[in-house]
């Protein structure tokens, strides 16, 4: 037993002495792996520097070979303009020589030494006009090059003015565009409102011409005696009834009058439906028992919802003596079921409009929208192009007094080489 113990000891040191181990070989590789990792961002930082660097560079070498070209260009000028300066140096030396041997020739028959001091002058007053000659050329050259820069620049802008008045007619063919249909829309709600407005107008002419039958043959129907009683009770309160309050009586009698002709049509038919079974005696008296009581149910109907009642008990005793096993739809039933389905069409009917003037009015707030979106697009452009237009006029009027400038020098330049050419002609 102890010799185990012994020997898993030894294993467990073991073990923890390769742990050990392992654990400072790990701490170092940890801490290798940070210096490498600040290393490989340093060098990452100076590749990127050195990047920018070379980017430097090569736009300095750029730069550079542009000047070296435009050095050469200008060099290789300076050197024809000294071909041709020696060319006439030696023709000048020429001449020189000519001279001093005419004046030595002179000299030796006894004249004066003038004409070789005469040379030496014209030769200095050459170079001094071939100095200033060469000035007036550089100069000339760059107004001209200014010249072409702001032709090149006034172009630019004309191109630009192009582009920015078409745009301004795409944009007013739009806008025309939008206000017709915004017109024609208009035009289809004017002529609604107008047809709405005959319709109203007709229904008010019915009504007037409805009001003398009424005022005549409607004495005795229960609205009248309620509009007269309201009337004798208003007597006090206002003089002169209102047309609102006409136009409502009005209506009332008129819905009154429509469902009496309802009944009276329901009535012919449920007679002419008796008669076809063949009970004509019973039906006589039965409708002339029935007719004062539908009189009295006339007097007692109402406009809003109509309900009639028989006047007596022995009327329905003997129709229910005459009746089939299969009971026809009574009058009430009839006339309930009438209206429910005129009220229901009404009802549609008004859902509908509503639905198509919410509609109508969502469309005509969207329209509405795109016309002030349209107008202020179309105000910022014109402000752009007022702008732009007198930037334009501002850079024409700059051209015109550059150009006048220019001209004006180039004028001046081309009479000093004129009288420098003079000079030197009658120099030679």
């Amino acid at each position: 037993m102890l010799s185990r113990m012994d020997g898993s000891s030894e294993i467990t040191e073991a073990q923890h002495k390769k742990y050990q181990k392992l654990a400072s070989e790990y701490s170092k590789l940890r801490a290798r792996a940070a210096v490498l990792r600040n290393a490989v961002l340093d060098e990452q930082s100076k590749g990127e520097s050195l990047r920018e660097q070379l980017r430097q560079s090569e736009t300095a070498l750029r730069r550079s070979e542009q000047e070296v070209d435009s050095l050469g260009f200008r060099n290789r000028q300076l050197e024809h303009r000294v071909a041709a300066l020696q060319d006439e140096i030696a023709k000048r030396e020429g001449r020189i020589k000519t001279d001093n041997e005419y004046v030595r020739k002179h000299t030796v028959t006894g004249k004066g030494d003038l004409p070789g001091a005469v040379g030496e002058r014209d030769v200095g007053q050459d170079a001094l006009i071939f100095e200033e000659l060469q000035k007036k050329i550089m100069e000339n050259a760059e107004l001209t090059t200014m010249v072409d820069d702001k032709e090149h620049e006034l172009q630019i802008q004309g191109e630009r003015l192009l582009d920015l008045q078409k745009m301004l007619e795409k944009r007013n063919i739009e806008f025309t565009e939008s206000e017709k249909h915004f017109r024609r829309d208009f035009e289809v709600l004017q002529k609604r409102n107008t047809e709405l407005e005959s319709k109203l107008v007709d229904a008010i002419s019915m009504l007037g011409s409805e009001d003398a039958l009424s005022a005549s043959g409607s004495d005795h129907t229960p609205f009248h005696v309620a509009a007269q009683q309201h009337d004798q009770s208003t007597l006090s309160t206002a003089s002169v009834p209102t047309a609102e309050e006409r136009i409502c009586s009005l209506e009332k009698e008129m819905v009154h009058w429509r469902t009496q002709y309802e009944i009276l049509k329901i009535n012919e038919a449920t007679t002419l439906n008796e008669t076809k079974n063949g009970l004509y005696d019973n039906n006589i008296t039965c409708s002339s028992a029935c007719i004062p009581e539908y009189s009295n149910c006339s007097c007692s109907s109402t406009a809003a919802g109509l309900i009639v009642k028989s006047g007596s008990a022995e009327a329905k005793s003997s129709r229910d003596s005459y009746k089939e096993p299969t009971l026809p739809p009574t009058k009430e039933e009839i006339l309930y079921n009438s209206f429910s389905k005129k009220f229901e069409h009404l009802l549609k009917s008004k859902y509908l409009a509503e639905s198509r003037m919410f509609s109508y009015e969502t469309e005509v707030e969207h329209f509405q929208i795109c016309l002030e979106n349209a107008t202020h697009e179309l105000n910022s452009k014109d402000e752009q192009i007022g702008s732009i237009n007198q930037a334009l006029k501002i850079l024409e009027e700059d051209l015109a007094t550059t150009r006048i400038n220019y001209e004006e020098q180039i004028s001046v330049l081309t009479e000093q080489v004129i009288s420098l050419s003079e000079q030197l002609a009658a120099s030679k």
